[in-house]
């Protein structure tokens, strides 16, 4: 059962990477994360060291979560391993379609914003990223192995390669404010996957 600190904590970093999905980390001050989540400024450092801490939290955070959704669509047995990526792939796109075009990924948004600046953001974005690179190596294995993904690359690659260009496309999204950026990926993307 979680406790009342774990709670604030969640909410604390739920709202605070929001905050910084919509603004920036370095637009986002300590002061309008606390009163968003409303809990005194003191209080801030019971949960954080300090705001480098919080926001390799935050980070940690939100590729946690996103893991969860994405382990929801890829290891999803009711499909075949190509249809878990185009499902996926075309969901997320109607997220920013409803979005209109902004915020993006949390930590594609945070590479770009806070990698060259301290090797700790650095190394927290790419631990996450690695992760949900393992798990489309995973299905796209599975689907090499079934048969419903016919290109024979090493899977590794195919992964970074997917994910790599996933990231780019968002940051042409947000760039260009329209979906044409993610419906190329998708497109190119099934021919890949066949």
């Amino acid at each position: 059962m979680e406790t009342a600190k774990e709670h604030t904590l969640q909410r604390i970093l739920k709202i605070g990477g929001e905050l910084i999905i919509q603004k920036g980390f370095n637009n986002v001050g300590l002061n309008e994360i606390l009163s968003t989540v409303n809990i005194p400024k003191g209080s801030f450092y019971y949960y954080f060291k300090s705001k480098e801490d919080f926001g390799l939290q935050v980070i940690k955070n939100y590729g946690e979560e996103s893991l969860k959704l994405l382990r929801s669509y890829l290891e999803d047995e009711s499909k075949t391993p190509k249809e878990r990526f185009m499902t996926f792939f075309r969901d997320i796109r109607l997220v920013y379609i409803q979005k209109d075009f902004t915020e993006g990924c949390l930590l594609g948004n945070c590479s770009l914003e806070l990698s060259d600046l301290k090797s700790s953001y650095a190394h927290g974005v790419a631990t996450e990223l690695d992760k949900w690179e393992a798990l489309f190596e995973a299905c796209i294995k599975e689907g090499q192995e079934d048969g419903s993904i016919c290109n024979n690359n090493d899977a590794q690659k195919l992964a970074a390669y997917l994910l790599n260009n996933w990231e780019g496309a968002i940051l042409r999204m947000k760039s260009q404010k329209n979906e044409k950026p993610l419906s190329l990926f998708i497109e190119f993307t099934e021919e890949l996957l066949t």
